[in-house]
């Protein structure tokens, strides 16, 4: 599971670029990418960011098909796990 200070981050980096007038409050794993008027752009360039600071790949398939906050924290998970040493 994605740490608690990881999650807030990540939730405030899409608020601070979304339109919608919503909170953190808000927001749960079930918010959707178009319920914040993110651009796929927006979400490409945080995922790179991402990769960068937590040492991740996210696939570009599985990126395209990311509808929802809980998909992206479902990737950096999956993506964590993967990169642990045995």
């Amino acid at each position: 599971m994605v740490d608690a200070a990881l999650r807030a981050s990540v939730i405030q980096r899409l608020l601070a670029a979304s339109d919608a007038k919503l909170t953190a409050a808000d927001v749960d794993d079930a918010t959707s990418f178009s319920d914040l008027d993110l651009s796929s752009l927006i979400l490409v360039m945080l995922a790179a960011e991402l990769e960068i600071e937590l040492g991740i790949s996210i696939d570009d398939d599985e990126l395209i098909r990311m509808r929802t906050i809980g998909d992206l924290f479902k990737a950096i998970e999956n993506n964590q796990q993967g990169n642990r040493p045995a």
